[in-house]
C-alpha cells in the first residue's frame, strides 16, 4: 500500500510547493501597496475630470480604475488561497487525488496564473499540480470546464470584458462623493443607462441562429434551404439563357430590316447626328 501511494506521489515537491506559494504571498502583498498609490491617483484623475465637466473623459478613464480595483479583489482571493494550501500540504502530498475541500483553491490558482502574469510563481504552482494531478486537471481549469471548481468571484474579477454602464456609474457616483464633487449626473446617467442599439440581422442571418430540437430537425432545415439555393441557381441560368436568346433574335431581326432599308435606298439615322437626318436619304 505504502508503494503504491509513493507511486502516486512521483513528480510531486512539497517543498517547491510550499515555497512558491509563500513567494506568491508575499509579491501580492508588495503588488497590493503600489497599486494602492497608483489606484488613489487614479481616482483623484477621476475626480478632477469630473470637476472639470469632462464626464466623457471621466467614463474612459474610470474603466482603468475599474480594472484595478478587480485585480486587487483577485489577488486577495489568490493570497487566501496560497496561505490555504501552504496550511493543507501534508493532506495535499498523502493523498493521490485532489481533496474535495481543496479543489476550488487549488483550481483557481492553475486558472489564474495564465492571467496574472504579475505573479510568477502562480506559473511555477500550476507545474507543480500538474505533476501531481495530470495534464487533464490542469486544463480543466485553466479552460473552465464544468466542474473545473474555479471561484466564481475570481473568474469575474480577472474577466477582461469592458464593465457595464451600472458599474462605471457606480463608481463615478463613489468617487464624485469621496471628494465632495457637486457632479451633474444626468449626462453619463443618459449615455451609460441607455439600452444598447440591436443590430441589423440579415434574414439569412436569422436563419443561421435558429434553434433545432435535434439533429433531424437541424439537417431537414439544411435540406430546405439545400433546395431553395438550387431552385435559385435553377432560376438565374433559365433567365440569363432567355436572356441570351431574346438578344440573338433582336440581332436576327435588325439584320433583315437594314437589308430590307438597304434594298429600298434608305439609310439609318446616325446616333451621333442626335436624329437630326431622320428623314433624309429617301
Amino acid at each position: 500500500m505504502g508503494s503504491r501511494l509513493s507511486l502516486c506521489r512521483v513528480g510531486f515537491n512539497s517543498s517547491k510547493c510550499k515555497t512558491e506559494a509563500k513567494l506568491a504571498v508575499a509579491r501580492i502583498k508588495l503588488l497590493r501597496n503600489k497599486r494602492e498609490v497608483q489606484v488613489r491617483q487614479m481616482r483623484r484623475d477621476v475626480a478632477m475630470l469630473l470637476e472639470g465637466h469632462q464626464d466623457s473623459t471621466a467614463r474612459i478613464r474610470v474603466e482603468h480604475v475599474i480594472r484595478e480595483h478587480n485585480i486587487m479583489a483577485a489577488n486577495e482571493i489568490i493570497e487566501l488561497f496560497c496561505e490555504l494550501i501552504v496550511a493543507r500540504l501534508p493532506i495535499i502530498a498523502k493523498q493521490r487525488d485532489c481533496p474535495p475541500d481543496l479543489k476550488e483553491g487549488i483550481s483557481s490558482l492553475i486558472f489564474a496564473a495564465p492571467r496574472c502574469s504579475d505573479i510568477p510563481e502562480l506559473s511555477r504552482l500550476r507545474d507543480v499540480f500538474e505533476k501531481k494531478y495530470g495534464k487533464d486537471f490542469v486544463s480543466a481549469a485553466t479552460d473552465l470546464r464544468p466542474e473545473s471548481g474555479v471561484n466564481r468571484t475570481l473568474i469575474e474579477k480577472l474577466s477582461v470584458r469592458t464593465p457595464s454602464g451600472e458599474v462605471k456609474l457606480k463608481f463615478m457616483k463613489e468617487i464624485a462623493k469621496e471628494y465632495q464633487i457637486e457632479w451633474d449626473t444626468t449626462e453619463s446617467e443618459l449615455e451609460l443607462l441607455k439600452p444598447p442599439e440591436e443590430p441589423l440581422v440579415s434574414s439569412n442571418e436569422g436563419k443561421s441562429s435558429m434553434q433545432f430540437k435535434d439533429s433531424a430537425s437541424a439537417a431537414q432545415a439544411a435540406m430546405e434551404l439545400a433546395e431553395q439555393a438550387t431552385a435559385a441557381a435553377q432560376a438565374a441560368a433559365h433567365l440569363a439563357r432567355r436572356s441570351s436568346q431574346q438578344g440573338d433574335y433582336v440581332t436576327h431581326l435588325d439584320n433583315i430590316l437594314y437589308a430590307q432599308e438597304s434594298s429600298q435606298g434608305k439609310t439609318r439615322p446616325s446616333m451621333d447626328s442626335g436624329g437630326s437626318g431622320a428623314g433624309e436619304g429617301i
